[in-house]
């Protein structure tokens, strides 16, 4: 098993314009700090934590959102509903195209940013009022999100919450089979829940997922290169022993990993998402 701290660190996307995406996370979601150098901006949930690595290629072609394998959307959790709702709040005022859900674990707002990428906004409900079916399988549904109730307790809108962090990222993939197995026995996630054969959630430490898997995309190929989107994404490891585990799991299953230093590798999943895996101190 995958250590139950273990947890998402930042997203890093390819954009076609830097300067577009910049005004989109800075004014629209209110990102605060950044670091920006040519070509490229890190942008952080607080003065350390960062959570999006935005990288401009004028090249890349903008593909048509759930078309080909990749990216879904990366999920930002937020701290509480009141803080979601001055989000949900700004976006009204700004007339930004919205969609939104209640997942009975979770309250959830969807848009895409300017190139396309999906995005989700969300709270979770306390895990103590999460439910689970006789295989031990956590409940979610797809249901109105409670827009009103969300805009009654939103407080004012400063700008993106400090404690925002990645939640989790959702993909399209070709085949499930393959992808539980790549997450369940090499690197050791649990399955939370199922959706049909259609969508797979799995997690570490109990939480309702850390990754979303689905074959809704209408085409089951990688996409275009170059391409906006999914460059990478980051998997935080808290403890030596078991990111050593992890290592030592892939090179038994014959996994192709790039090393990168004694604290972090990267490798590809069966559906050509990109992770880089790095042992962090623990964030409690």
């Amino acid at each position: 098993m995958i250590h139950e701290d273990s947890f998402l660190g930042e997203v890093t996307l390819i954009v076609k314009n830097i300067e577009r995406s910049l005004d989109f996370y800075t004014e629209t979601l209110g990102f605060q700090f950044s670091m920006i150098r040519p070509g490229e901006a890190v942008l952080f949930s607080n003065t350390e934590t960062p959570l999006l690595i935005l990288k401009e290629d004028k090249q890349a072609i903008e593909v048509p959102p759930n078309t080909y394998l990749g990216l879904y959307h990366f999920a930002l959790l937020y701290p509480d509903r009141q803080s979601l709702g001055a989000q949900l709040k700004k976006l009204l005022e700004l007339n930004v195209r919205i969609g939104g859900a209640d997942h009975s674990v979770s309250e959830a707002i969807y848009l895409n940013d300017p190139d396309g990428n999906g995005i989700e906004l969300y709270r979770d409900r306390p895990r103590t009022e999460w439910q689970y079916d006789q295989d031990n399988h956590v409940y979610m549904d797809t249901k109105a999100l409670d827009i009103e109730g969300l805009l009654l307790e939103a407080t004012e809108w400063k700008g993106l919450p400090d404690g925002v962090k990645m939640g989790h990222i959702h993909f399209h993939v070709d085949n499930l089979d393959q992808i539980e197995h790549f997450y369940k026995d090499i690197l050791g996630f649990s399955v939370m829940t199922y959706f049909g054969r259609q969508a797979l959630f799995m997690a570490a430490g109990g939480y309702h997922h850390h990754f979303g898997f689905n074959t809704w995309a209408s085409k089951d190929i990688q996409q275009p290169k170059p391409a906006v989107g999914l460059e990478l994404f980051t998997l935080n490891i808290p403890d030596e022993r078991s990111f050593q585990e992890l290592k030592e799991r892939l090179e038994r299953h014959q996994q192709e990993i790039i090393k990168h230093s004694n604290h972090s590798f990267s490798l590809v999943d069966p559906s050509f998402n990109r992770m880089k895996i790095k042992l962090v101190e623990s964030k409690a």
